[in-house]
Formats: structure tokens, C-alpha cells, sequence
């Protein structure tokens, strides 16, 4: 399925990943692992604000109470964009020198359930955890080697977990009321069924679940009972997440990298780095806030 990309105009990033839509502020966050930088873009304006950052982050969500929850590789942190001041918040029970922070989203009751992965990305020592808004965290399951992207199905029953190594996506049964998984079972093993690596993923108001497939030049659309529906090229071939976004959750935007990438390559990819926007044909839904709603 060949759409139109545009391209967003703000920098390129060296590792861009966490794309975040925030109601709130009608703005699509986004970051620069490698380049501890904090992105902002505003559809109603074209205008995009960054913010650098004293850590190298993994992921950002809207507060309810206001401002961002900053997830750093080793810690956590509230931030006000604003005024860019961050504060940070003691992470008790890990061991970060073995595991480290990667991916996350955040269920209806205001919780983070957020994934680590293994520091050197060679054994399965990562975990995913969930995080209350009274910032308890408790292990739920593990024995990942990179923990990412994680989103749930329409009925909330089901909560997809994608491990970007070795390549494939989980699905547990998701108890809503007591924040807790169960039964993990394989929903998308990759390799000879697909090209590249999983990595982000958001669901569509339909049900689909949107994944980015690094080293697949695309992002996939597949179907609640895993199997695939359709693809979208794009001109970067290490896509990293996606995030439904703008007033109406029509535009999918999609972030990329250029980590890894030679010389060559990046001369034939002169988009990789940059937040790209597609429309999918379909809207998303919008995505909780961290924290107890006020």
C-alpha cells in the first residue's frame, strides 16, 4: 500500500523514538536517544521546540497532573517543557548496570507499563514492569533481551508486547482492575514471515495494531488474530515507532534513525532521522496520561 510521507520540519534525531500525542497541548512529543534531546511539534502552527536533556531518555508521556513523565535509561523524571525544569524521581528494585529502561505505555488507570531491556542487548535479563501513579513499580514478567513497544486491544483485554530481539510480539491477557498480565503467548513471531525487527506500536480505532519494522522500510498493520493486513513503505529503512496524533488522530506519525547507518546508506536516505507523517486510512485512539486524573 503505496501512500504519501511528509516530512515534519523540525531535526533530524540520531535515534528518534517515543512519539507521544498529547491532547492536552495539541502537540506530538517526541525524542533523540543518542542525542538527549526532547521534541515538540505543534500541527496548528508547523512549529517545533526542542529541549536538550542531561540524560539520554526512552520515552515521554503527559502528566495529569501537568507537564511530562521523562523516562531516562536509568531513572525517571518529571519535566516541565516550559520552563525546563526536571526533577527526579528514585527507581528502588533494578539493577541498572544489567537492565535499563526502553519502551512503555500507559493503561486507562493512569499506570506505566514500561519494558527494559539488557544493557549490551545480548541476554534475556529484561523486564517489563508496571508503574503505579503513586510510582510503585512491580515486576509483571520477564526474560527479554530488548523489551519495546506495547500497546492494547480495543476491548482491553488484550495488552501486545513487542521484543525487538530476537523479533517478535506477545500478547498477554491484560486484567484491567488489578494491573496485572498473564498467560504470554506469541502473537507475531518475525523472520520468515517479515523482514527487519518490531519495534514501537500503537493501535488504530479498529482494532488494528501498528508496528515499525526496523531494517523493513515500512510500517505493518495486523489484525487481531495476528494476521497481516497491509504495509506502507517509507523512504527511511529504520522506521522506530508510531503514534496516531493531530485534533482528530487522523495522521500517523512515525519516527526514525539514523544509527547504524553507513555512510552510503545515509546518502540514499536522506530523510532517515526525521519525524515522518502518513495517512494510514484509519484514526487512532487517544492515549492515557500518566497519574490519577484530577
Amino acid at each position: 500500500m503505496s501512500v504519501p510521507v511528509a516530512v515534519v520540519d523540525a531535526p533530524p534525531a540520531t535515534l528518534g523514538e517515543g512519539p507521544m500525542w498529547s491532547p492536552r497541548d495539541r502537540a506530538l512529543f517526541w525524542i533523540d536517544v543518542v542525542g538527549k534531546t526532547l521534541f515538540r511539534f505543534q500541527p496548528a502552527t508547523g512549529k517545533t521546540e526542542t529541549r536538550s536533556l542531561p540524560f539520554a531518555p526512552s520515552a515521554v508521556f503527559p502528566h495529569a497532573d501537568g507537564g511530562l513523565l521523562l523516562v531516562t535509561k536509568k531513572g525517571l523524571a518529571l519535566y516541565d517543557f516550559e520552563k525546563e525544569e526536571l526533577k527526579s524521581i528514585p527507581v528502588p528494585g533494578i539493577d541498572f548496570s544489567v537492565e535499563i529502561f526502553n519502551d512503555g505505555a500507559c493503561d486507562l488507570h493512569g499506570r506505566l507499563w514500561l519494558g527494559t531491556r539488557h544493557f549490551h542487548r545480548t541476554e534475556p535479563l529484561g523486564s517489563l514492569y508496571c508503574l503505579t501513579p503513586d510510582f510503585k513499580l512491580a515486576r509483571q514478567s520477564s526474560g527479554f533481551v530488548v523489551s519495546n513497544g506495547l500497546a492494547w486491544s480495543l476491548d482491553r483485554r488484550t495488552l501486545y508486547h513487542v521484543e525487538t530481539r530476537p523479533g517478535r510480539i506477545y500478547a498477554y491477557d491484560f486484567d484491567e482492575q488489578e494491573g496485572a498480565v498473564s498467560n504470554r503467548r506469541t502473537f507475531m513471531e518475525y523472520g520468515s514471515s517479515r523482514a527487519g525487527h518490531p519495534d514501537g506500536c500503537t493501535i488504530d480505532e479498529k482494532g488494528g495494531l501498528w508496528v515499525a519494522e526496523v531494517e523493513g522500510s515500512c510500517i505493518a498493520r495486523y489484525l487481531p488474530d495476528g494476521r497481516f493486513d497491509r504495509d506502507i513503505p517509507l523512504p527511511v529503512s529504520k522506521p522506530t515507532s508510531v503514534m496516531f496524533g493531530g485534533d482528530d488522530l487522523s495522521m500517523l506519525f512515525v519516527t526514525s534513525m539514523t544509527f547504524g547507518l553507513s555512510e552510503s546508506r545515509l546518502q540514499n536516505e536522506p530523510l532517515a532521522g526525521h519525524l515522518l507523517m502518513v495517512d494510514a486510512g484509519v484514526k487512532g485512539l487517544a492515549e492515557p496520561r500518566f497519574g490519577l486524573e484530577p
